[in-house]
């Protein structure tokens, strides 16, 4: 909330200044209002009946819990948002030229994971017969507040993005680790985990960790006017989590092979044994690490009123697998405007996503959905949005 009034002032002031200046001078400097929302939920092997269960509540039956595949094969499942509002300035006189500013909330959360781990979790171990490795597990939960800034011109833009970090969550496991099944009452456990939790801080001025980054786009032909291409780096740099928020690591290894009667039969022995191991210690270091960029490349061809394109996207640092698309996009000249795509990657596999614009000279309109088959929910095994909305303002 104390963004948008941030922003709402910004307008303001630009709106009042732009006003004052045309009454002067009769010169114009547009300003145009961006704002755009982006909720996705996928994964490889779950359907999105089964997050509707998670979030909503309810029982989840043996269809919502996914197919059950070789348990050695790799699975990803993510939930992200994304919302920005900003304002362009334009230079006076110009279409082309000018200044940007934005304030962001990325939230993320999503892990990487054998079938077999989950079978374990949700089917339970009467089926598992053999080693489950879990050296390739790992997961990660974010809270990131940007501030993007910086200028922009016809076929270039770069900027500056100043974060701060109100949740930062990672873990991993050991190459090496494993869960061994002799029987269904006797598990041989290897285990050494790496996990950091930096949790939000209720203070307005002491937060958890800062993060600075680098915006970068370059949007040119290939010497023709109907072939171009677009490469696109976002907040690209480095995160800063301070001494002063609790980090918590756990690092250790332990092996178990079940539990002998004595143990069971003496509380004290047995709590000694189960929580030892897992016993966390507090870190006071600096941790310095890479941000979350993001990179994207695409080709445009234009035909008459069609677009056709394929690009590529990637995500660092958030089990990310690194997507694929291809698609076409109609502009009949008139106010709506559509398009298709098919795409592979991601947080799941292929997704068949339709898109649809509305432009008029002051506002532009867009609402793209990424998997139509996402709309059942017992089906599809992801479903996301994107909604953006610009408004020019003389």
């Amino acid at each position: 909330m104390k963004y948008l009034t941030i922003l709402l002032l910004i307008i303001a002031q630009v709106k009042c200044f732009s006003l004052k200046k045309d009454s002067i001078s009769k010169k114009t400097t547009k300003v145009e209002v961006i704002s755009s929302f982006y909720g996705s939920v996928g994964s490889t092997h779950l359907p999105v009946n089964f997050f509707n269960k998670i979030y909503f509540g309810g029982f989840i039956d043996k269809s919502e819990k996914g197919n059950s595949y070789s348990i050695a094969k790799t699975q990803r499942s993510g939930f992200e948002t994304d919302m920005n509002f900003g304002v362009n300035i334009y230079q006076e006189n110009s279409e082309l030229n000018g200044w940007y500013f934005s304030l962001q909330n990325k939230i993320s959360v999503a892990g990487k994971y054998q079938q077999g781990l989950y079978d374990l979790i949700f089917r339970g171990n009467e089926d598992l017969n053999q080693q489950i490795s879990i050296g390739n597990t790992n997961f990660h939960f974010r809270n990131h507040q940007l501030i993007n800034f910086g200028k922009f011109y016809k076929n270039f833009s770069f900027g500056l993005v100043i974060g701060n970090i109100l949740q930062e969550y990672n873990g991993s496991f050991g190459e090496n680790d494993l869960i061994d099944f002799n029987s269904n009452y006797n598990w041989n456990v290897v285990v050494n985990p790496n996990i950091s939790f930096i949790r939000n801080n209720n203070s307005a001025f002491k937060k958890n960790g800062n993060s600075l980054g680098l915006n970068f786009k370059i949007k040119d032909d290939f010497k023709s006017t109907d072939l171009e291409y677009e490469l696109e780096i976002k907040n690209l740099g480095v995160m800063f989590l301070h001494s002063n928020i609790e980090t918590i690591n756990y690092d250790t290894s332990f092996t178990y092979s079940g539990l002998s009667f004595d143990q069971i039969t003496n509380i004290n022995n047995l709590s000694s044994e189960i929580s030892t191991p897992f016993q966390p210690y507090t870190s006071s270091n600096r941790i310095i690490s890479s941000t979350p960029f993001e990179v994207k490349f695409n080709v445009v061809k234009s035909i008459n009123n069609l677009e056709l394109f394929v690009g590529t996207f990637y995500r660092n640092n958030s089990q990310y697998l690194p997507n694929s698309y291809f698609g076409f996009n109609y502009r009949n000249k008139k106010k709506l405007n559509y398009g298709s795509n098919l795409s592979y990657g991601g947080y799941n596999k292929f997704q068949w996503g339709i898109n649809t614009s509305y432009s008029t000279e002051k506002i532009n309109a867009q609402i793209i959905l990424q998997n139509c088959i996402g709309l059942i929910p017992s089906l599809g095994k992801s479903l996301g949005i994107v909604l953006n909305l610009n408004w020019k303002i003389k």
